[in-house]
């Protein structure tokens, strides 16, 4: 199996200290940990950060090949602060070297050879970068959107414009609501603004994360829920990415949406349970927590 992401790498200063962080980069190291084949398409600034941040997600044994060296741009630095709930709000500078991905035969040819290509909205926020990404859309076959609202870092329509090309949008309960109600949705109900987006957009997948409520996939016009593991909350940084790192690992491995669903909130609900994006986490471990004796 191979995945590829293309977007933001990054630190995110946590009060903790720093961690290597982005969504793009956060879903593969996850679903390296898993066994799958995985590179990062995206940029680092040409300094002690950058030469730091490519040796840790080469330690975690994330493919660097595609990792480009930005002459004119820094190292991205995201202050991240935690509510007294857990909840994580994030300062991100623009630009910066991720800003600047630019396109690359050999990265083409690996997205055209995965098994599902993943980005998101934040890395479409510059002109530059949001060129390289169309680029790498059209070679792709599987499309896995992480919607991941960052304001003022997006517009709607851009959004739009995303999610019509993807075939697995992700996004959470709030931005659900948001983007439904900027595209006119006049419903209330979580299963009814589902189903108008995949109907505005076209899109037969469509998953729905709702905290601790668990999640919901929308799939060949079915509806799944999963109502979440209760765990005690260190920090929700990196939950969503390793939720929907389990959700693609299983989606590839053919599984049935309810088997999907529950590996991706056990695994969600693992990462929230402790400090930072990407804690280390065994497939063992994921299978004692779903099924604990």
């Amino acid at each position: 199996m191979k995945v590829t992401s293309f977007g933001e790498v990054l630190w995110d200063n946590l009060p903790s200290g720093k961690k290597l962080g982005g969504a793009p980069l956060n879903i593969l190291v996850r679903l390296r940990s898993l066994g799958v084949d995985t590179a990062i398409i995206s940029s680092r600034g040409r300094d002690d950060n950058g030469e730091e941040l490519q040796q840790q997600i080469e330690d975690k044994k994330v493919s660097t090949r595609f990792l480009q060296v930005c002459p004119d741009q820094a190292t991205s630095l995201v202050e991240v602060s935690i509510n007294n709930c857990g909840v994580a709000t994030y300062d991100i500078v623009h630009p910066c070297a991720w800003d600047r991905i630019e396109v690359a035969e050999d990265a083409l040819q690996r997205v055209a050879e995965s098994d599902a290509f993943i980005f998101g909205s934040l890395c479409a926020r510059d002109p530059f970068s949001r060129t390289s990404l169309m680029a790498m859309l059209d070679k792709a076959t599987f499309k896995v959107f992480d919607v991941n609202l960052r304001p003022p870092h997006y517009t709607p329509e851009r959004v739009l414009e995303l999610m019509k090309v993807a075939d697995l949008v992700k996004l959470n309960d709030d931005e659900l609501y948001e983007l439904a109600v900027a595209y006119g949705s006049k419903h209330r109900s979580i299963d009814q603004n589902v189903r108008f987006l995949a109907r505005l957009t076209n899109t037969d997948r469509l998953c729905v994360t709702l905290g601790g409520h668990g999640a919901l996939l929308f799939i060949d016009d079915q509806m799944f829920f999963h109502t979440g593991f209760r765990v005690d909350v260190a920090d929700t940084v990196g939950s969503g990415d390793s939720f929907l790192a389990g959700l693609i690992y299983k989606l590839l491995n053919g599984a049935t949406p309810d088997e999907c669903l529950d590996f991706a909130c056990a695994l969600g609900a693992m990462v929230a349970a402790r400090i930072g994006p990407t804690p280390e986490i065994t497939l063992e471990e994921i299978e004692r927590f779903r099924h604990p004796v």
